[in-house]
């Protein structure tokens, strides 16, 4: 696929210019005879203009192999309330990584086969694969389609209340804007401005984007700026949400954890073979009080199972989930009194410090193992044995061990579970699609070729072979989240693939 330069990457670091030769070859014949001197002013001209050549010939490569930074972006108003952009020219290794990535799924394949070396008609052909009458691309997208896309929700003319008719922007970068404009009228409905290399597309008639308004854009907005500078650079396609798209859709109800007042950010990539997709969440409220490291609990469950989690319940958000359960109606508050629960101290015996729990078996009979990290152990194991009793769970065998209690439910005993041959921190595939976070508070892990085992095994007629086809390359689904500082949290999930 050819690509067009324009102009240095806006994100990333530069790379430093080629160093100096250690040696010279010479010519065959040896040492050639000597020239005619020259004055000191040409030699040094020269000399600039041949590390000029060298230095702008290596940043050139650079940028073709690096690929084009997103700038779509700035084509969206600063009071957009979410973006979605993607770059339509990574670099040459990202796309050969979604490329063979695309080539173990079926439903990819041929597009990507089809697609060759072009990464934008590859996307284009999977985005027109269900729309019959999409334009072709060859002669009507190839020939103005820049190197990023943009998508936006604007608050709607009614802003200060929820039911509001929303409206969006799409901003796109051109390489022939005649050819765009030619396209935009043809097939898209809506107010259309050209700012620089930018063609900006809104529903809304009567907008007021101008080029003159564009000039402060989302990308001058201080919470998106800050929200993607922890995200990074590199990915495939972002996303941002702001805490104002959120208190659209949102509930008071719903804020006593704070939600109302978040914003996130996302990011997509290729990662070693695996889909990978993090996100970065911003919350109003400072948070110093922070769970407790989960690595060795999560690497503890049994790796051939079907699937498990660890997360370190902070004291704080004990306190949270509390106020929350107080809401309940009475009826629900009285069960909670039987089996044990009537304070924010007896739910926090109960979850612990740590606190993780896995499933195997089949659909006949599922088995549950939990194993928590508490600081009052007798009361969380009487908790526990009240909650059976009450027929809620059955079947259970609980031992503690310090300050860990683990409990078993519909298994023959504890041990397969507690003291498994194969954990999961000796499982690479684990390891590779849970790292990321150095300290961790949450992690997840689903054996997706166990599970599609299960449910082979579990079908009357066996699972479609369409489904095992596009679900068998997948060999599992882990997910790590942690604590970045005061304000911020980091997390991945990661698909990986055979």
């Amino acid at each position: 696929m050819s690509q067009n330069y324009q102009g240095p990457p806006q994100q990333g670091n530069y790379p430093q210019g080629p160093q100096p030769p250690q040696g010279v070859l010479l010519p065959p014949g040896g040492v050639p005879a000597p020239a005619k001197r020259k004055s000191k002013k040409t030699a040094i001209i020269a000399g600039v203009l041949a590390l000029a050549l060298l230095a702008g010939g290596g940043f050139l490569v650079w940028s073709l192999l690096r690929g084009a930074a997103p700038a779509a972006a700035k084509g969206i108003p600063s009071n957009a309330l979410a973006v979605f952009e993607v770059n339509l020219n990574p670099s040459a290794g990202d796309k050969l990584a979604v490329k063979e990535l695309a080539a173990k799924f079926p439903f990819l394949k041929d597009e990507a086969n089809d697609a060759g070396d072009d990464y934008k008609k590859a996307l284009w052909s999977v985005l027109a694969k269900s729309a019959k009458s999409a334009p072709d691309y060859e002669s009507e997208v190839k020939p103005w389609l820049g190197d990023s896309a943009a998508i936006a929700a604007l608050p709607g003319k009614d802003s200060g209340s929820s039911s509001g008719s929303s409206s969006y922007v799409f901003s796109v970068q051109v390489t022939n804007k005649d050819s765009a404009k030619a396209f935009a009228d043809k097939h898209i409905k809506g107010k259309k401005i050209f700012v620089d290399d930018l063609m900006v597309i809104t529903n809304d008639e009567k907008s007021d984007i101008s080029e003159s308004s564009l000039k402060d854009n989302i990308t001058s907005v201080e919470s998106y700026k800050a929200d993607m500078g922890k995200l990074g650079d590199g990915f495939l396609a972002t996303a941002w949400i702001s805490s104002d798209f959120i208190k659209q859709f949102g509930s008071q109800e719903i804020n006593t954890a704070g939600i109302l007042e978040s914003r996130f950010a996302a990011g997509l990539k290729v990662q070693d073979g695996a889909i990978a997709l993090r996100t970065i969440t911003w919350q109003k409220d400072e948070i110093k009080d922070r769970g407790e490291n989960v690595k060795d609990l999560a690497g503890s469950m049994p790796a051939d199972w079907l699937g498990s989690l660890a997360f370190s319940p902070s004291p704080d958000l004990v306190n949270k989930a509390w106020e929350s359960l107080e809401s309940l109606p009475a009826s629900s508050q009285r069960q909670l009194e039987d089996f044990g629960i009537s304070s924010a101290d007896d739910l926090r015996a109960l979850l612990g410090t740590q606190f993780s729990f896995a499933v195997t078996g089949d659909s006949k009979q599922l088995q549950v193992g939990i194993k928590v990290h508490t600081k009052d152990p007798e009361k969380h194991k009487n908790i526990v044995e009240k909650i059976t009793r009450s027929g809620t769970l059955q079947d259970a065998k609980t031992t503690v061990e310090g300050d860990t209690v683990i409990t078993t439910f519909n298994a023959d005993s504890n041990d397969s579970f507690s003291n498994p041959s194969d954990r999961l921190s000796g499982n690479s595939e684990h390891e590779k699609l849970t790292k990321g976070i150095d300290n961790p508070q949450s992690s997840a892990w689903v054996n997706v070729p166990q599970v599609l085992d299960v449910m082979e095994k579990s079908s009357r007629n066996g699972l479609p072979t369409q489904l095992k086809e596009n679900l068998g390359p997948i060999s599992g689904i882990g997910m790590v989240a942690g604590q970045i500082d005061d304000h911020y949290f980091d997390s991945w999930v990661r698909v990986g693939t055979k």
